[in-house]
């Protein structure tokens, strides 16, 4: 049996009011707060967090691969899944592979996770971390919050499984950040749910 062994999580101690927005820009703001990175956290240490309480009571000497999945990653060509693994205190040759460049990032390397355990490749930490920085006046500024994930991997000591899952692919234009863009930009929402998801989901049941 495959699955999720053991999770865990970290949510960053800071926290801004989003009220605190409507006073600096006098727009409405939703109501609630959002969890904010300290100065000397990023999407790297905050996955370290998330798998150090994921593996609580499991020793990482016994996990061979270690995903990690961000689209905020702080380096551009060092790897950040072998940061998360040397952290962790994990075998040197264990396997540790970074997912990025997409929000699907955390749904691939778990479907990535799952098909390594039934190749035998033994217990795999997947590691989902983010913090994305919407621009200023943006809903991106209100609703991007901080935070990480992490799920450990294996056929044995199974807490719940994958029964069964679909995947689909499509070209549409719906939020992006270049490599020389600070803030996530976003097309007109309506756009890419009436062209996109509902067109995409349409076809794949043979309504289109």
């Amino acid at each position: 049996m495959i699955g999720i062994v053991s999770f865990g999580g970290y949510v960053p101690f800071n926290r801004m009011e989003r009220k605190r927005i409507t006073e600096v820009t006098g727009e409405p703001a939703a109501p609630g707060e959002k969890a904010v990175a300290n100065y000397d956290e990023d999407s790297v240490s905050m996955a370290v967090a998330a798998s150090l309480d994921c593996l609580s009571g499991f020793s990482a000497h016994d996990v061979g691969n270690l995903y990690f999945a961000s689209t905020s990653a702080p380096n551009r060509e060092k790897q950040s899944a072998s940061t998360v693994a040397a952290a962790l205190d994990m075998p040197v040759n264990a396997r540790t592979l970074d997912f990025a460049g997409s929000l699907r990032a955390g749904s691939g390397a778990m479907l990535a996770g799952f098909d390594a355990v039934k190749a035998g490749a033994g217990k795999v930490v997947v590691a989902c971390s983010d913090c994305r920085l919407g621009a200023p006046q943006s809903q991106w500024e209100q609703t991007c919050g901080d935070g990480a994930a992490a799920f450990l991997l294996g056929d044995d000591q199974v807490i719940a499984t994958l029964e069964g899952g679909k995947s689909a692919s499509a070209e549409i234009l719906s939020q992006w950040r270049s490599n020389n863009d600070k803030y996530i930009a976003s097309w007109e929402e309506r756009f890419y749910i009436t062209q996109g998801y509902n067109v995409l989901s349409g076809k794949r049941l043979g309504r289109c």
